[in-house]
Order: structure tokens, then C-alpha cells, then sequence
């Protein structure tokens, strides 16, 4: 791909789940974690729109907060700008059974000013960009804010793994979840 100067791969998955994921894996999903370029996927529950009906209105950026998910906030941040589109920057906490009921709350708070602090001070956002932080699993809260907001985009970065051709046959990792579950295309972005 690197030879051929491509920009971006689009391509659709089938969303395999369960045994035939452990066994077969998902192809979608080796290239989302090589590709050097950002991949555009459509699952088998995205919306079918016509070219005329192509419109970016709401997008979601989910980040773990790690420096290597700043490339795709780039993206999120240049395609709201130019198609003037909603953008929501949503953070998971993911917080062990024993964790005391206030450190959510704390925990809630340290994420919602690390989200602000990834916008760039003269982005022309501010009416049209959300911060959300939940607190649970990731992939189910990124599918539940994408369907609740009725987003056109999901964008997200995938974690960084030495073994892509491992995380393609695990189901329960996140890109999967949400590459396969969402209702609308995913653009995945390393950084």
C-alpha cells in the first residue's frame, strides 16, 4: 500500500462473531491494525445510504486518551470542520467492581479536562463539539452514544498491538465489537 501512495482503504466486514471469529478471524480487521493509511469500514448493520444522502452531520470520536489516538482526533476534528458536523469526543472509563463509588466521580472529572485539552484552542468547534465520559465497557458505550446521537461516523484509533494477526481472532477486544455492531461506518485511524 505504501508503494501505491494510497490515502484511504474503504471496505466492508461481515461482522464474524464467536467461533468463527476465534477460528477464522477477520481480514477487515488485519488490515484496520497494518494499514498505514486510515481504513473506512462498513459492517453489516451499517445504514445503506445513496451518494445524494451522503452527509457527515454527526460524528463520534472515541479515544482512549493515549498519545497514539491524537492522529485520528485529527481526522474528526478536519471532517467536522469542513462538513460544519457535530462532533462528540466520548472517553470510557473502565472501572474494576471494587473501585469506592466516588472515584468514578473524580475519575469522571480528570477525563472530561483531558478531553477539552485536545482541542486545539482556534478550532471552530465549540457550538458543535460534545465532551462525553461514561463509565463501563468500552465498545458498548461507543455503540450506545454512536445509536443515541444517530451518528453519521464513528472515528477512533485502534490500540496499538505487535500481534494483528492474534487480535483479529480475539471477539471480545473493542475495534471488533464496534466494527461490527455499528450502525454506521467507522473510520480507524493508527496513530
Amino acid at each position: 500500500m505504501q508503494k501505491l501512495e494510497i490515502d484511504l482503504v474503504v471496505l466492508g466486514t461481515h461482522g464474524r462473531g464467536g467461533v468463527k471469529k476465534l477460528l477464522l478471524g477477520s481480514a477487515a480487521e488485519e488490515i484496520v491494525y497494518s494499514a498505514p493509511c486510515p481504513v473506512l469500514t462498513a459492517g453489516p448493520y451499517a445504514s445503506p445510504k445513496l451518494i445524494p444522502e451522503l452527509k457527515l452531520a454527526r460524528i463520534l470520536y472515541a479515544t482512549d486518551l493515549l498519545p497514539g489516538s491524537a492522529k485520528a482526533l485529527a481526522y474528526a476534528l478536519w471532517l467536522a470542520e469542513h462538513e460544519h458536523a457535530h462532533l462528540t469526543l466520548l472517553h470510557i472509563l473502565k472501572m474494576p467492581a471494587d473501585v469506592p463509588l466516588e472515584y468514578p466521580e473524580a475519575e469522571r472529572d480528570i477525563a472530561m479536562k483531558r478531553l477539552q485539552q485536545l482541542l486545539p484552542s482556534e478550532a471552530d468547534l465549540s457550538e458543535e463539539t460534545e465532551l462525553i465520559v461514561e463509565v463501563g465497557a468500552p465498545a458498548e458505550h461507543i455503540l450506545k452514544v454512536a445509536k443515541g446521537q444517530g451518528a453519521d461516523l464513528i472515528v477512533m484509533g485502534p490500540h496499538h498491538t505487535s500481534h494483528p494477526r492474534i487480535s483479529v481472532h480475539l471477539p471480545w477486544v473493542t475495534p471488533h465489537q464496534v466494527l461490527c455492531h455499528a450502525r454506521c461506518p467507522v473510520l480507524t485511524v493508527r496513530g
